[in-house]
């Protein structure tokens, strides 16, 4: 039985002890954090550093942990200086995962950028956010590298390095049953990308400067033409056509709207649609490792880092009915994941566990079925390639 001051006390307890939890947390992330960042500086090099907080931290947390970064870098001999010429511009941003804090530190030289994460478990005493699971179902994998796939009737048409292909299911899986070489008059970029659109049996397929059209009906034509504009969205929600870089594997930033008008971005990887509870956004995937969110106007709206170059946004019955699927920030040579996220106050909140994979993620594309998103991954042990589908469950 506890006794009556015990009782009176042991909220205090426990209120103190979570805070101390807390304090440890942030004071390990600071040291981490602040030696992957001294590690990019010269010696004494001068630095100016800014905070972002797109965490659930409250605002005292936030200052306790931005005093203690700075502690740590005085430590470890970096000059922290005001704005200043010459003085390496680093830009911390304080995030976090369903169940760990991710803190990222962008280090801007004047010849390059280095990126800095640091992560620790949350303590299990804060409120989860409410979580949502991506279900991950194999649909096919090849040797060759898949850019997009689309359902057509009872079969996938999938767009490769090399061909438009019919996918027919076989007792042994899905096999492949007929295929058109893609007449490519140039070669084709290394970091290649595509996407394919399909209507009945009907098909376009874009590939760096080509745009290529053909059916499936009574079996599968292809013609092509030299193109350098690709879709941005779909249906009703059309953002209109982006310019896709010559030989490179992004776009660069102009965007012809379906009125005829024309728009410029900074140039991005991927772009996604997102319904917000006030309004809708679009979320640019920047080739400057920056998310860049613009608002239904496309005025300017804020933006952030720590995603990769992939992102894709879909609809739901879960949460507030849509939600943003971004992968890790990494390299090519590294596992990745997808993770699910809503948009409030002009910041990403991730609702649900990261779904790992087991390499990178090389596509990631929304699909025509409502809360579906198709994702390509190459093995790192096999070097094959495999799709996936992708599906936002409720959690009970």
């Amino acid at each position: 039985m506890v006794g009556p001051r015990l009782r009176i006390l042991l909220p205090a307890i426990l209120a103190l002890a979570s805070a101390t939890i807390w304090a440890e947390t942030y004071d390990e992330l600071a040291h981490g954090l602040a030696q992957k960042i001294a590690a990019s500086l010269k010696p004494r090099e001068a630095a100016v550093v800014s905070f972002r907080n797109l965490s659930t931290m409250s605002s005292s947390d936030v200052h306790g942990a931005q005093a203690a970064i700075e502690r740590e870098l005085r430590a470890l001999g970096v000059t922290l200086a005001g704005q200043s010429p010459g003085a390496v511009d680093v830009a911390i941003t304080f995030s976090q995962s369903l169940r760990d804090f991710v803190w990222v530190a962008e280090i801007r030289h004047p010849d390059r950028t280095d990126t800095a994460m640091e992560t620790r478990p949350q303590p299990p005493t804060r409120t989860p956010v409410p979580p949502m699971t991506i279900e991950k179902k194999l649909l096919l994998e090849q040797d060759q590298r898949i850019l997009d796939l689309a359902p057509m009737a009872r079969e996938w048409l999938v767009l490769d390095s090399e061909s438009v292909s019919v996918y027919e299911d076989a007792a042994s899986g899905w096999q492949r049953k007929l295929s058109v070489r893609i007449p490519a008059a140039r070669p084709l970029p290394r970091d290649l990308r595509g996407r394919l659109m399909v209507q009945g049996q009907a098909y376009q397929a874009y590939l760096p400067g080509l745009t290529c059209i053909g059916n499936a009906s009574g079996g599968l034509s292809i013609s092509c033409r030299e193109e350098w504009l690709w879709p941005v969205g779909a249906g009703p929600g059309m953002l209109g056509f982006a310019q896709f870089a010559q030989a490179r594997n992004f776009f660069e930033g102009r965007v012809v709207t379906p009125n005829g008008s024309s728009k410029t971005f900074p140039a991005f990887f991927s772009a996604a649609a997102l319904q917000t509870r006030s309004d809708g956004v679009w979320a640019f995937a920047g080739t400057d490792a920056r998310i860049h969110l613009y608002n239904a106007a496309l005025e300017n709206a804020g933006g952030w880092t720590g995603w990769g170059s992939d992102i894709a946004g879909i609809e739901s019955e879960c949460g507030a009915r849509s939600q943003m699927l971004a992968t890790a920030s990494g390299d090519a040579a590294a596992a990745d994941s997808v993770t699910a996220y809503e948009i409030a106050g002009g910041s990403p909140h991730p609702v649900g566990d990261a779904l790992p994979f087991p390499g990178p993620v090389t596509a990631l594309w929304p699909a025509a079925e409502r809360g579906v998103a198709f994702a390509v991954s190459r093995d790192l042990n096999s070097g094959r390639y495999a799709a996936f589908r992708l599906a936002i469950t409720c959690a009970h």
